[in-house]
């Protein structure tokens, strides 16, 4: 019976198993190997390499393996972790690969056999990583392939259960490996059951930056994975958010392996604080949570955690879990989803040497830089994938991909998709990512030959593939034999290879519809009906299109209307990809109803006689902007205000408004005209149709047209529902959000009082009834605003005066308005999330008299004052021992570093050095706010080439010239020690110059900022920047001018620039500390905080840190509420422990 449970187990038998019970695997190997205090001589002199007991003292192994049968578990791992040639070269052992191996399955049997239980006991050919990365250039595909299949033979012939490829680093590592096994599957006449397992490194991704969709995207077409796994790096709780995306997005069986905490540095070993009970208690949760199949221990997991674990998870089976399933491909960093939302997905068609010249130049001359600074261009400019073909005559293709697609591979964050009619280039190509690729393409045109040889090549390494619809015959051009096509390539597909159809990709293709060829005047029409039918007949097939091919033969501004028609068309009929440039898109509410009818006539061919071809093309000889203000110019003059107003265009408008007033009223042409244009503009805004630059732009256009008008104007008296004082409350110093809210106010007919910033409460109340006010508005952007504002309230209850009261600020949201401040008032409440929003909530009190309420409110109402708000953060009770505990698991490989100065240095940053850390999606997306809403790609890429790049090209400009930017910093390391939940900064004598106070989380695993830092004697760098004050005194004049564009784009480059300094010191330490180590802004040494955020919320720190920094030295103070003047200023400290990390008390 021993001898029957010991036969390899089948892939059914280990499917059936897995859904019986939990299958729980052993713990670490080399924790229990090194307990037992193995002399060199036990190793034969092959100090560090546990493979070597295998030779040397094969008795050590199999005590670990007995003890963790003892325990309970069902499975064991070979001591193999080191078992390739690549590794056991280092120690001179690469040629008793073979023995290595086949020992290590044989002493796991020998412990079976010690053991002698009754159950089926498992074993899992460990198949470690390796000390090489295929995607950093390490080592070759092929290489590492070789070695694995070494490997991997002798583990299979010796009688080993299971393939587990594990801790793995690297995907296209895991490639490699998974190529081998199936090398040795088809040798061997049968498979064994693999189980892949990756390493997340604490900052959530692979060695070499993986996330865990790009994990799961690209090995799930990997069919014989029967499980994927998690392991090592860290302990189960930084694994939880990992475990979740597998239970959700991974549809086989799952596992998890943590180690025993994260490892402490005692006595120069590696110490592990995570008891059994704590272990336990995670991966009890992994199973009945999120369906997880396998458990086991990695690193510092002895036979008592896997007791534990057996003793409570054995009886127990997983919970059902419910799988997303969506078409994706990866980048080897990340996913990309095949059905975009809106559709289509975009292929960036530019890296192309037989479609692109600046891309078939850079490629003759050799500039491989060039050519992925196209990759990332497209990248930026929205596509979702990338098409790269490098095909030229005279050069080798091969040769071109293997030098090519690794550096697209770890430089630009996009799918590929390898275009190549070459087997051998595609392989070449598909050996050198380790994302999920898509290789374009297949089809029948010779018969399948070629088409079954890239299919094979494609369905091994995971790929996605595109296939066209092209047989014997040749391109098929009616919509039937497109449809019959594609359904012959796809049974090949599926049926001889395995493909599935969301693996497949169908380009239905079209020929042109301006050839004047009067057998392709229907072309567009079949194309569409084809797109339609083969998504209605197999509705999980993506579909792709070349979508210029269209129109392939007319003038340049023709070709873009046809295309933009054409693409709206066929995505609805299905379209779910499209190779385009998403910058000669015209978005359809752009195209009137003549030019559309054109295209739609072009593309159908109603009459069938060709007329439609000249009628379009008659048409559309004019630019797209000709036409339009040729239109604009037919206008009548009240509607052309209007759409001056909504194009933000300030052009003549004196002479168009002495043309109106001749006509009308100018209190008329305010309340019919500007006012609803500027409701448009505000609707377009809502619906994300228009920017915020560009809705300040028709402010400007509509503060210009009421100043022309205000001469002729007679001198009333304002509704008191339509005043508001606004301000920015007490302590806060951040104007830009009132700014904008008193722009979009007063150019909507309402008048507003900005008494300005620092604002306390009482000035406020005096301004109201000065003038009148029935509203107050209160903004303010930090976290102590908010309870200010609480306050605020509170003090008008006290005084018996209830105006409506409209609160925004970036630290506020809906919930904390409804839940903390609405309770605490008696009069209206409103929360404004921006300055459109702002003007809908006056546009409500104007029907209901906010003044009116505020007078009439009773002194018994307003006597009703509630609690004062209480602090946010707890005080420290819980979890007392926490500090000391984390700081054990922190301090693990740490070692504090001398600094190479103490005390404060000053810098001088050049403007230019902050220009080139500057991000631009960061700066025109959040900053600036041009974002893409309901844009199409083209029209948002014009918009950034045409407004927001020549807007930073002339700021830039404006700071050569004229020095608007003043950047200065000031920093320092100094000596510090951990003491409870603060930080204490020492002298060179170890006297307490400083100390910093942190709040604790409420919450395992009770983090502080302080448990990063050693108790004995560490180093803390301390640092200032700021980007000086003439830019605020620049702001403010553009404000005074009525330059609300100019103002909004100035105060966010301003902002941005602060925050790139802050990066540009925290490199500086970087390079004064570690000047071996590269220097990359997601592995900078160390983490950077700042106060007043919720890791470290308290302000008054900021007196200490500026009394330490001596800021006042590059102008830098305080107000009262611990607020940097000038604003523009960021301040804070790096903790230098790698463990640090962000986290929310």
């Amino acid at each position: 019976m021993m001898e029957k449970n010991m036969q390899p187990i089948s892939v059914e038998e280990f499917k059936n198993l897995l859904k019986e019970k939990v299958l729980i695997y052993d713990g670490a190997m080399g924790t229990n190997l090194q307990v037992q205090g193995l002399k060199s001589e036990d190793y034969g002199g092959r100090d560090g390499c546990s493979e070597a007991l295998n030779l040397y003292c094969p008795e050590a192994v199999i005590k670990v393996h007995c003890g963790f049968l003892e325990a309970g578990c069902h499975v064991l791992e070979t001591n193999t972790f080191g078992g390739t040639r690549i590794t056991l070269r280092e120690y001179q052992l690469e040629d008793r690969v073979e023995e290595i191996n086949r020992v290590a399955v044989e002493m796991a049997k020998e412990a079976i056999r010690r053991v002698a239980r009754p159950d089926r006991i498992l074993i899992a050919g460990s198949i470690g990583p390796g000390s090489l990365l295929p995607s950093l250039g390490n080592i070759g595909f092929d290489e590492m392939a070789a070695a694995y299949e070494e490997q991997m033979s002798a583990l299979f012939t010796a009688g080993a259960d299971i393939f587990q490829i594990e801790t793995c680093q690297d995907l296209l590592q895991i490639k490699s490996a998974l190529y081998a096994a199936e090398n040795v599957f088809a040798k061997q006449g049968r498979r064994c059951p693999v189980v892949v397992s990756v390493t997340l490194e604490p900052n959530g991704t692979m060695l070499v930056g993986s996330d865990i969709s790009a994990i799961t995207t690209v090995l799930e077409p990997y069919d014989f994975i029967d499980m994927l796994s998690i392991n090592c790096a860290t302990g189960p709780l930084e694994m939880v958010r990992h475990v979740a995306h597998l239970a959700e997005h991974w549809p086989r069986a799952v596992g998890v392996m943590p180690n025993a905490g994260l490892p402490e540095n005692v006595d120069g070993k590696p110490f592990y604080r995570m008891t059994p009970q704590q272990f336990t208690d995670f991966l009890e949760r992994f199973v009945c949570e999120y369906g997880v199949n396998m458990v086991g221990g990695c690193c510092g997991t002895r036979p008592d955690h896997l007791a534990a674990v057996v003793e409570r998870v054995q009886a127990l089976l997983p919970a059902q879990r419910k799988i997303s399933k969506k078409a994706k491909v990866a980048s080897l960093f990340s996913a990309v989803t095949m059905r975009q939302q809106p559709a289509p997905a975009l292929v960036g068609e530019r890296t192309n040497a037989n479609g692109a010249k600046q891309f078939k130049d850079l490629l003759q001359a050799n500039d491989y830089d060039g050519m992925v600074a196209m990759g990332r261009e497209q990248a930026r400019g929205g596509a979702h994938m990338l098409d790269l073909c490098v095909a030229y005559v005279g050069r080798n293709e091969v040769a071109d991909m293997r030098k090519l697609v690794p550096m697209f591979a770890t430089q630009v964050n996009l799918p590929l998709v390898i275009d190549s009619t070459s087997p051998e280039a595609i392989e070449a190509a598909l050996k050198c990512h380790g994302g999920r690729c898509v290789v374009n393409s297949v089809n029948l045109e010779d018969g399948g030959g070629r088409l079954r040889k890239i299919a094979a090549l494609a369905h091994r390494f995971g790929a996605a593939l595109i296939c066209l619809t092209i047989d014997e015959e040749g391109m098929a051009k009616t919509a039937e034999k497109k449809l019959a096509i594609a359904a012959r390539i796809r049974n090949i597909l599926v049926d001889e290879f395995g493909f599935r159809d969301s693996d497949l990709i169908f380009d239905a293709l079209t020929f042109t519809v301006a050839s004047g060829d009067s057998q392709l005047r229907s072309a567009a029409a079949e194309t569409l009906r084809a797109i339609e039918l083969i998504s209605q007949k197999f509705p999980q097939l993506n579909t792709i299109l070349g979508v210029s091919n269209v129109s392939f033969g007319l003038q340049q501004s023709s070709r873009e209307l046809l295309n933009s028609v054409f693409l709206a068309e066929a995505v609805a009929k299905g379209l779910t990809c499209a190779i385009v440039n998403p910058a000669r898109i015209i978005p359809m509410f752009s195209i009137s109803d003549t030019e559309k009818k054109l295209a739609l006539d072009l593309i159908y061919n109603p009459k069938g006689d060709g007329s439609e071809l000249s009628a379009y093309m008659a048409a559309t000889t004019d630019s797209a902007s000709k036409r339009q203000h040729a239109d604009l110019d037919k206008l009548p003059p009240d509607r052309r205000l209007f759409e001056k107003v909504v194009e933000g265009d300030p052009a003549s408008l004196d002479k168009l408004l002495i043309e109106l007033r001749l006509t009308r009223a100018p209190v008329t042409i305010i309340n019919e005209i500007l006012l609803p244009a500027m409701k448009k503009v505000g609707e377009y805004f809502a619906s994300g149709r228009l920017q915020l630059p560009f809705v300040l732009q028709s402010a400007e256009v509509v503060k210009k047209s009421v100043d022309l008008l205000k001469p002729f104007m007679e001198k009333t008296e304002a509704d008191p529902d339509k005043k508001m004082i606004l301000a920015t409350v007490a302590g806060d110093v951040h104007d830009i959000g009132k700014n904008l809210v008193n722009i979009m106010l007063s150019n909507n007919g309402y008048s507003v009082v900005d008494l300005g910033i620092k604002v306390d409460i009482d000035a406020m109340i005096k301004a109201a009834r000065e003038h009148g006010a029935g509203v107050i508005g209160m903004s303010g952007l930090l976290v102590r605003s908010t309870q200010i504002m609480k306050e605020n309230l509170e003090e008008l209850n006290r005084r018996g005066f209830l105006p409506a009261v409209i609160l925004g600020g970036a630290a506020l949201t809906p919930e904390y308005v409804n839940d903390e401040l609405k309770p605490a008032y008696n009069g209206k409440v409103f929360y404004a999330r921006d300055a459109i929003d702002s003007i809908n909530i006056m546009q409500t009190l104007t029907g209901s008299s906010a003044a009116a309420v505020a007078a009439a409110s009773s002194p018994v109402q307003a006597a009703a004052v509630k609690k004062p708000l209480v602090a946010h953060t707890v005080a420290n009770a819980s979890a007392p021992h926490a500090g000391e505990a984390n700081r054990h698991q922190f301090l693990a490989g740490y070692l504090p570093q001398p600094a190479p100065f103490y005390g404060n240095h000053l810098l001088d940053i050049a403007s230019s050095e902050l220009f080139n850390l500057l991000s631009h999606k960061v700066l025109f997306e959040a900053r600036w706010a041009f974002k893409q809403g309901e844009l199409s790609e083209k029209q948002y890429a014009e918009i950034i080439e045409t407004k927001a790049k020549p807007a930073l090209k002339k700021f830039i400009d404006l700071d050569a010239s004229a020095g608007l930017f003043e950047n200065r910093a000031v920093y320092g390391y100094f000596r510090c020690k951990a003491q409870g939940d603060s930080i204490k900064i020492l002298d060179e004598t170890g006297l307490n110059i400083g100390e910093f106070s942190f709040p604790r989380q409420q919450r395992a695993p009770h983090l502080c900022v302080s448990d990063f830092v050693s108790d004995s004697e560490d180093t803390i760098a301390l640092w200032a920047v700021t980007v000086g004050n003439r830019v605020i005194e620049t702001e403010k004049e553009l404000f005074g001018a009525d330059r609300y564009f100019d103002y909004h784009l100035l105060h966010g480059l301003g902002a941005e620039l602060a925050d790139c300094a802050a990066v540009y010191l925290h490199r500086q330490v970087h390079r004064e500390l570690n000047p071996a180590r590269p220097l990359t802004d997601n592995q900078l040494i160390g983490c950077r905080y700042s106060f007043g955020y919720p890791a470290c919320p308290d302000l008054n720190a900021q007196r200490e840190l500026f009394r330490l920094l001596q800021a006042q030295k590059i102008g830098l103070s305080l107000t009262s509420s611990n607020q940097m003047v000038p604003e523009l200023s960021v301040s804070g400290f790096i903790i230098l422990n790698h463990h640090a990390r962000y986290f929310v008390p």
